[in-house]
């Protein structure tokens, strides 16, 4: 009678010859949301529209300020983003016109995709604090909603994998109208921002851009 010698064999093997104990999941890897609204000085994006020129012209403790101009180069409003690990989100709209109030929101509205699921709804609600000489507050809904994602190309280049995201805003318990009023489409380009959207004042496409140093087209 043949006798083998003594082995041990290793836990890692028998755990592996025991067939259909073992499951591989595969972990969907983080999608980087705020990669889809970079804010860095400097910053310049050309759009048809009425969104013609924003800048970025300042950044204090992770507070950037975006400045707009018309298809003159005229200054028409300024908006401060608050940038987070989550996104960014809007906390000031100051209009150069006197008779368009400023706003500020409390708490801040967020203005970034948060999920690339079609159907996927976000409701959010908070105060709109005009710079007005009553002071008003009014109280506002938002509604955010992931559209599709899809390719969106534009004079500026040709971008793959855009959340579109629709934002919808009323307010709440006043006859008086928000800042941001009604439905506006937006699509959002990984690295790039907004390439492309639909608002109640009109619609554009990014013409051309300078991002962090990187020239589009």
């Amino acid at each position: 009678m043949r006798r083998c010698k003594n082995f041990v064999i290793p836990l890692v093997i028998i755990v592996a010859l025991a067939a259909g104990c073992i499951k591989k999941v595969d972990h969907p890897s983080r999608t980087d949301y705020p990669r889809y609204f970079p804010l860095a000085e400097g910053d310049q994006l050309y759009y048809s529209g009425p969104m013609g020129k924003s800048v970025v012209t300042g950044n204090i403790n992770d507070i950037f300020t975006v400045t707009f101009y018309d298809s003159a180069g005229n200054v028409t409003r300024w908006e401060d983003f608050v940038k987070t690990d989550r996104g960014s989100a809007l906390k000031n709209r100051i209009y150069k016109f006197p008779h368009i109030p400023s706003a500020h929101y409390e708490p801040y509205l967020p203005f970034t995709p948060w999920s690339h699921i079609m159907g996927d709804t976000l409701l959010f609600s908070a105060m709109e604090i005009r710079g007005d000489t009553a002071n008003t507050h009014l109280r506002l809904q938002a509604e955010y909603e992931i559209m599709a994602v899809e390719p969106v190309s534009t004079p500026a280049g040709n971008f793959d994998g855009c959340i579109k995201m629709r934002m919808s805003f009323k307010s709440l318990y006043d006859s008086k109208t928000v800042i941001p009023d009604g439905n506006s489409y937006w699509w959002f380009a990984k690295d790039i921002g907004i390439v492309k959207y639909h608002t109640p004042a009109g619609s554009g496409e990014l013409l051309k851009a300078k991002i962090d140093g990187r020239v589009l087209p």
